[in-house]
């Protein structure tokens, strides 16, 4: 399993030497990494019920139906991008970029 495993990292890493698409994409991952890593130390403190709210609107006894994953999809979108904002927002404010 080990030398499949090999053979297989051996392949990848041959085909995003050559596709500049796979390329292009790891580079997007990396960034995206950096900017989550410096947002670490960048801690804010949520609304008060939040959290419920978020766990009231989620019901857990029904697996997700084709309409429901939409949604799951754009509120994580959503939250994505806020936090992203928010972020950049107060790097601005305290001077750093």
């Amino acid at each position: 399993m080990a030398v499949d495993r090999a053979d297989q990292a051996l392949l990848i890493s041959r085909h995003t030497a050559s596709c500049l698409r796979c390329q292009a994409e790891i580079a997007i991952e990396h960034r995206i990494s950096r900017a989550l890593a410096a947002m670490r130390d960048n801690l804010m403190i949520a609304p008060a019920g939040l959290v419920a709210a978020a766990m009231g609107n989620l019901d857990t006894s029904l697996p997700p139906s084709e309409r429901e994953v939409p949604k799951v999809a754009v509120a994580a979108a959503m939250v994505a991008v806020a936090s992203v904002l928010a972020w950049t927002l107060s790097r601005r404010a305290k001077g750093g970029v």
